[in-house]
């Protein structure tokens, strides 16, 4: 069996459609799955034993470049082939690719009559592994449960840190959105707690390769002391996975980072502040999260809902996510 996936999507999107991948080598271990996406979700994929060829490609380029991309589809003869992504060129490769049986999140619109068949976002569970396991499940004879989020031990790479085992926690406070970053201050503060209480003997603040990120870790370091080290954005996507997977608690705001940490069952504690938490929240790892109610009121502009959203956010204490820590390291 030839399966085809087409997901335009980032880091966060290529972690959720991993457990549909993990249910399809279980149930069809001799599938050949391909995945065509954006290549800055290449690493995620690469973490997953169930993808047989990754496609690096953005599909809504050049109509050259499209027209490549369709002609080698084409030849592959797949069986079956999913856009699991609301952009109209996920669909548009679909459902020109030839395979026998194609399938869409959501109504394909105006190539519906080039469908099979297609899947509506679930009211009961909005989370992206939800949707798109959905889809998967109801084509391929798959349980309707999904399981967990794959990123393979096989996969992951020596981050060259000498670090013991479980004796650390990962920190990774920064987020592309700053509206999702709280101040330095405060994850110095649960550093030191952390480490005052003899939770951890060693604090890793991780971040991207951005100047800003970088420079944001150092002074979260400065302030805790030199228990706190920042992984200065040099480690790679599979490094850091097998950074995460070592240490006992994994802290973050709301980025695939906090994804990625579910993903390798490290216990996580989620902050989030303008994120729908239904979508965004870890999945599969024993977790807590520190949240605000991002409900708007009946009626409330989106500026002023924006303005109550931050104040609330900036509000969230240090001693909140300890607790939440606790908490998670009890009962995981």
């Amino acid at each position: 069996m030839r399966i085809l996936f087409a997901k335009p999507c980032g880091l966060r999107g290529a972690l959720a459609l991993t457990p549909a991948l993990r249910a399809i080598r279980d149930k069809h271990p001799g599938a050949r799955v391909t995945v065509v996406t954006h290549a800055a979700a290449l690493p995620m994929i690469e973490g997953c034993p169930g993808v047989d060829v990754a496609l690096a490609s953005d599909i809504s380029t050049s109509a050259g470049a499209s027209l490549s991309l369709l002609a080698h589809i084409r030849r592959q003869e797949f069986d079956h082939a999913f856009a699991l992504s609301p952009d109209s060129s996920a669909r548009r490769l679909v459902a020109l690719s030839g395979a026998r049986k194609r399938w869409a999140l959501g109504s394909p619109g105006f190539y519906q009559p080039f469908f099979h068949g297609w899947g509506e976002p679930s009211a009961q569970d909005s989370h992206e592994v939800a949707r798109d396991h959905a889809v998967v499940a109801h084509a391929l004879g798959l349980t309707p449960q999904p399981g967990d989020c794959w990123f393979a031990s096989s996969r992951m790479q020596e981050h060259g840190l000498l670090l013991e085992k479980a004796r650390f926690a990962v920190i990774h406070p920064v987020s592309a959105d700053g509206n999702k970053m709280l101040g330095a201050h405060l994850w110095s503060v649960v550093a030191r707690t952390l480490l005052d209480a003899g939770t951890v003997d060693r604090v890793i603040v991780s971040c991207g390769g951005d100047a800003s990120e970088r420079v944001y870790a150092e002074v979260v370091c400065g302030a805790v002391g030199p228990a706190a080290v920042s992984t200065a954005g040099r480690l790679r996507l599979a490094q850091l996975a097998r950074l995460i997977a070592d240490a006992r608690i994994f802290i973050g705001v709301d980025t695939p980072i906090l994804q990625l940490a579910a993903a390798v069952r490290c216990p996580v504690v989620g902050v989030f502040g303008p994120s729908d938490y239904g979508k965004a929240r870890p999945w599969g790892s024993v977790s807590r999260a520190v949240r605000i109610d991002t409900t708007p009121y009946e009626g409330e502009p989106l500026p002023d809902w924006r303005s109550r959203i931050g104040r609330a956010f900036g509000r969230i204490r240090p001693d909140q996510i300890v607790r939440a820590v606790d908490e998670t390291l009890r009962i995981s």
